[in-house]
């Protein structure tokens, strides 16, 4: 069930990419489910996207996750909503660009960033089809808080397989190339 609901997942952003409506007979034939396996979800209240804020979004998705999995790239968009959720900053620009200055022994000041493409000064390709995608992601999970049941709202952190962090957190779970970790046990989010 959960690949079904992953592929109609797929197939709707996919689809709203390409500027189409998802409906209901077309899931059904995008799905080899039956109709008593189709549930029908209650019209969701679409709330008014800032443009900026998902912007901001997007670009982290598309700098973090662009080249994961569907699932991977909802899962960053996810905790940076847990982040603006849990009081890290107060809306995703200022979770995704927040740095901090430090200062070393010999007085240099050093500034480390949350996303290290963010120290990096990376100009985004808003044209390209990956930044596209995450894009779609971006405005579902803000103006409709899509996806909100795919990791515990206390899901805070996550880093490549490249890098070895060794964070005390809990680890969540593993979704592509990244780690999944809470700061206390995995909350799940109410069904």
């Amino acid at each position: 069930m959960l690949f079904k609901k992953s592929m109609i997942l797929f197939f709707t952003v996919l689809f709203s990419i390409m500027g189409l409506k998802v409906t209901y007979d077309m899931i059904e034939t995008i799905s080899t489910a039956s109709a008593s396996e189709i549930v029908r979800e209650e019209p969701v209240a679409i709330k008014q996207v800032n443009a900026k804020h998902l912007q901001c979004l997007a670009t982290a998705i598309y700098y973090e996750a662009g080249r994961e999995p569907f699932v991977g790239q909802v899962a960053v968009a996810r905790v940076i909503m847990n982040r603006v959720t849990h009081g890290f900053a107060s809306d995703p620009c200022n979770v995704v660009y927040q740095k901090t200055v430090k200062t070393d022994e010999n007085d240099n000041k050093i500034t480390i960033c949350q996303f290290s493409w963010v120290c990096e000064g990376l100009t985004t390709p808003v044209n390209n089809r990956i930044y596209q995608q995450s894009l779609a992601i971006a405005r579902q999970v803000l103006a409709e808080d899509k996806w909100n049941e795919l990791l515990p709202s206390n899901t805070l952190f996550f880093h490549n397989l490249t890098v070895n962090p060794r964070w005390m957190y809990n680890k969540v779970t593993q979704i592509g190339n990244h780690i999944f970790y809470s700061k206390g046990k995995p909350v799940q989010p109410p069904q």
